[in-house]
């Protein structure tokens, strides 16, 4: 296919360390061991693109056949532990690598969903399932109602926001495919942090 684009494997990898880090507060906060903590960041890190990799039918799921992933994922976990007292002080930080990594998975999901020749819609739901799909995973291993299935300040909005900000700028409009990115991650941070810093919540209909 001529027309695809690609954005560098280090979106994909700095999402996996961006998630990994929410995914070891998640873990320590649930006063899990080091195990615990190793196990549920890498589900949190990975767990949104072996979905995005299974639903494309794209072989075996990157995350398997590359080293770098969980390489990264249990980096993060260290990083998480070594800094596990100061996590209340660090709250602000956590909330933004939060965003960044929604934002960053959101597009990186939508770009291989274009490039394996998924419609527009069809980018966007991968991309969205790419960018919660972690969280979805967690919640399920640990026995919680998804997250995201909830009323609560925008997460799958900002995600969806993103993604389709990104879909549009780079498959529509034709815009540089990094430019769209950063400009379609930011958006999905400031929704997000603004939804946090005023309450934005979604209802519920009874």
């Amino acid at each position: 296919m001529t027309d695809t684009f690609a954005l560098p494997i280090w979106w994909d990898l700095a999402a996996t360390f961006l998630y990994a880090l929410v995914g070891a507060r998640f873990a320590i906060m649930r006063g899990y061991d080091v195990v615990g903590v190793l196990m549920i960041s890498l589900i949190v890190s990975v767990g949104g693109g072996l979905l995005r990799d299974i639903l494309l039918q794209s072989g075996p799921p990157v995350a398997l056949r590359e080293p770098l992933y969980v390489g990264m994922a249990w980096s993060a976990a260290i990083v998480g532990l070594v800094l596990y007292k100061k996590v209340p002080r660090l709250q602000r930080m956590i909330d933004v690598v939060d965003a960044l990594s929604i934002g960053l998975y959101g597009v990186f999901g939508a770009q291989k969903s274009l490039m394996f020749g998924l419609g527009l819609l069809g980018a966007i739901f991968v991309g969205v399932l790419n960018a919660v799909g972690g969280g979805i995973l967690r919640d399920v291993i640990v026995r919680n109602e998804p997250e995201i299935f909830r009323p609560g300040t925008f997460y799958a909005v900002a995600a969806i926001a993103g993604v389709a900000c990104f879909v549009v700028l780079a498959r529509i409009l034709n815009i540089d495919t990094d430019l769209a990115a950063v400009i379609s991650i930011a958006l999905t941070v400031v929704v997000r942090m603004l939804a946090l810093k005023y309450g934005w919540k979604t209802k519920r209909l009874s």
